[in-house]
């Protein structure tokens, strides 16, 4: 899962639309004055949780080697296409559908173009890739769509991704005559975004349909493009242009339900200020782009990382880039981090025991530290109904235990135990240095008094619920009281016709219905969005 880097802007001028103005003004407002909820955390009141995205099932399968990655992490998934059903489940371009692309060398895959791709064949084969590798309805987890070869945004399609504007001007040129080169660029440029709209924004309503409690995005999204990080006095600010862009695709943050940006930071840059600033912005951004929505809440963001740097994966983060990294996606209220890895991690056995003592030492105990951390400050400040949030977004200050109050040993099979309790000194400075971000259902300060409008839907509820009860049990008697079909009684008085009518049942009847059902819910969600029936 590489970062893309940046590497160039697409025009010199963008007009600053006067309605995005209003929003980032509504928006500074809105942070003085007031903030959408959270969302609840994805397990009980863990306000950060840690979750492993990496294939480290390679290492008991060839080397048996075992790691501690189940008890340090709170969900884990493995990256690899032979696992399905996982806490943390990743979609690459070849597991999801017909997505459209081209190879590094040029060549199309189903079309090249989304606007050259059959749209309802993807979402069909989407639909059997989604309930092949997240099989239960029910599935609480993170789904993360990852889809790195076009960005849907015209002007974000540079350097290796020009190939799309290219392609799609060409393909334009052919379908039109006597139209100018302006022309056949808007007609490109429009033709692209909207079947890239299209493809991004069903796929992911689809998946949500489909596993309405699991958390969807789209990895890499938001993006900030402060990939600079070369220039001098660099600040990490994302630049106003990209910031004005990520506004533009509100119709895909209203489609999510988590956002999934990346810190993948560089070895060249090891402990520098500027790794910092290039986390801190970056995870800014995603905050600030989560609470746009017309969602009742904010989208929890989940930062991705890796356990080494970008250009020397085994090569693994220091603790002062780990506080860079995941100390800081903790301290600005993400709701946790997810580290990826690949095949590289696992490719021999040295490599699997430099990641065993990794997770053994200095990650697992920066992991137990914060997450540790964010729970005490969450229940002293928030009632355990909000996670904690730097006052000043750019403060070096941490969800870090003291080392004065608390201790954190390591047991022989790699847990870790924190014994300890904060002193009233800490207490003060955490209620100086952070404030709550409250979970829905909650307000106050502190998130202690009840969201009346929200949680209280008054008495009429209660009545509604005691009527339908009392119907639906007046149906239930009376379906007791007569016969399933005509003939049953005198029908179940022969055992053959019994064991006839089960065999039917078993080879005929239930089969078919199971078949028709499945297509007809098949059907409706490609065609109708779930919203209707199809009819021939």
């Amino acid at each position: 899962m590489p970062v893309v880097p940046a590497g160039g802007t697409s025009s010199s001028h963008h007009v600053v639309p006067v309605a995005l103005i209003c929003s980032w003004l509504f928006l500074l407002f809105h942070e003085a004055f007031g903030q959408k909820p959270a969302k609840l955390p994805l397990i009980g009141r863990k306000p950060f949780i840690a979750a492993w995205n990496a294939p480290l099932d390679m290492c008991i399968i060839k080397y048996n080697i075992t790691t501690n990655v189940d008890r340090l992490f709170h969900i884990h998934g493995s990256p690899r296409a032979d696992w399905t059903g996982q806490n943390v489940t990743i979609f690459y371009a070849n597991r999801l559908g017909y997505y459209p692309h081209y190879t590094a060398q040029g060549v199309a895959v189903h079309g090249g173009l989304p606007q050259n791709c059959s749209l309802d064949l993807h979402l069909f084969k989407a639909y059997q890739d989604i309930s092949h590798f997240i099989p239960a309805e029910d599935f609480r987890g993170l789904a993360v769509i990852d889809w790195e070869f076009w960005r849907p945004q015209w002007s974000r399609n540079w350097h290796k991704k020009d190939i799309y504007r290219q392609n799609s001007r060409e393909l334009t040129a052919k379908a039109y005559v006597n139209v100018t080169e302006a022309q056949v660029e808007e007609l490109a440029r429009r033709r692209f975004e909207k079947s890239a709209k299209a493809f991004m924004q069903r796929t992911i309503q689809l998946g949500i349909r489909l596993r309405p409690n699991t958390l969807w995005g789209f990895y890499l999204y938001p993006d900030c493009h402060n990939y600079n990080l070369h220039e001098q006095n660099y600040t990490g600010f994302c630049p106003l242009l990209e910031r004005m862009r990520n506004d533009e695709l509100l119709w895909l943050w209203n489609s999510s339900t988590a956002l999934f940006p990346s810190v993948a930071i560089r070895k060249t840059h090891t402990n520098s200020i500027s790794n910092l600033h290039f986390s801190q912005h970056r995870i800014r951004e995603s905050l600030r782009v989560a609470s746009l929505t017309s969602k009742e809440y904010d989208l929890p963001t989940y930062v991705y990382m890796r356990l080494g740097y970008r250009d020397e994966a085994l090569t693994f983060l220091t603790a002062k880039d780990l506080i860079h990294t995941i100390g800081e996606s903790a301290a600005l209220g993400a709701a946790g981090f997810v580290i990826w890895g690949d095949l590289n991690l696992t490719s021999s056995r040295d490599n699997c025991t430099k990641v065993k003592s990794f997770l053994k030492h200095r990650l697992g105990q920066y992991i137990t530290n914060v997450t540790r951390a964010a729970e005490v400050c969450s229940d002293f400040l928030c009632q355990g109904n909000g996670r904690c949030v730097r006052r000043d977004p750019l403060a070096r200050h941490y969800l870090h235990l003291s080392s004065n109050s608390y201790s954190i040993k390591r047991s022989p099979d790699g847990d870790f135990a924190v014994t300890g309790w904060h002193s009233q000194h800490e207490l003060q400075l955490l209620t100086e240095r952070f404030r709550c971000h409250c979970y829905e259902g909650h307000v106050g300060e502190s998130c202690d008094s009840i969201n009346k409008v929200r949680e209280d839907e008054g008495p009429w509820r209660e009545k509604e619920e005691e009527e339908q009860e009392r119907r639906r049990t007046e149906w239930e008697d009376e379906q007791g009281e007569r016969p399933l079909y005509r003939g049953q009684t005198e029908t179940f008085e022969s055992k053959a016709a019994c064991k006839s009518l089960s065999e039917y049942l078993t080879s005929t009847l239930n089969p078919y219905i199971a078949n028709v059902t499945a297509a007809a819910m098949l059907c409706s969600e490609v065609l109708c969005q779930g919203k209707g029936r199809c009819i021939r």
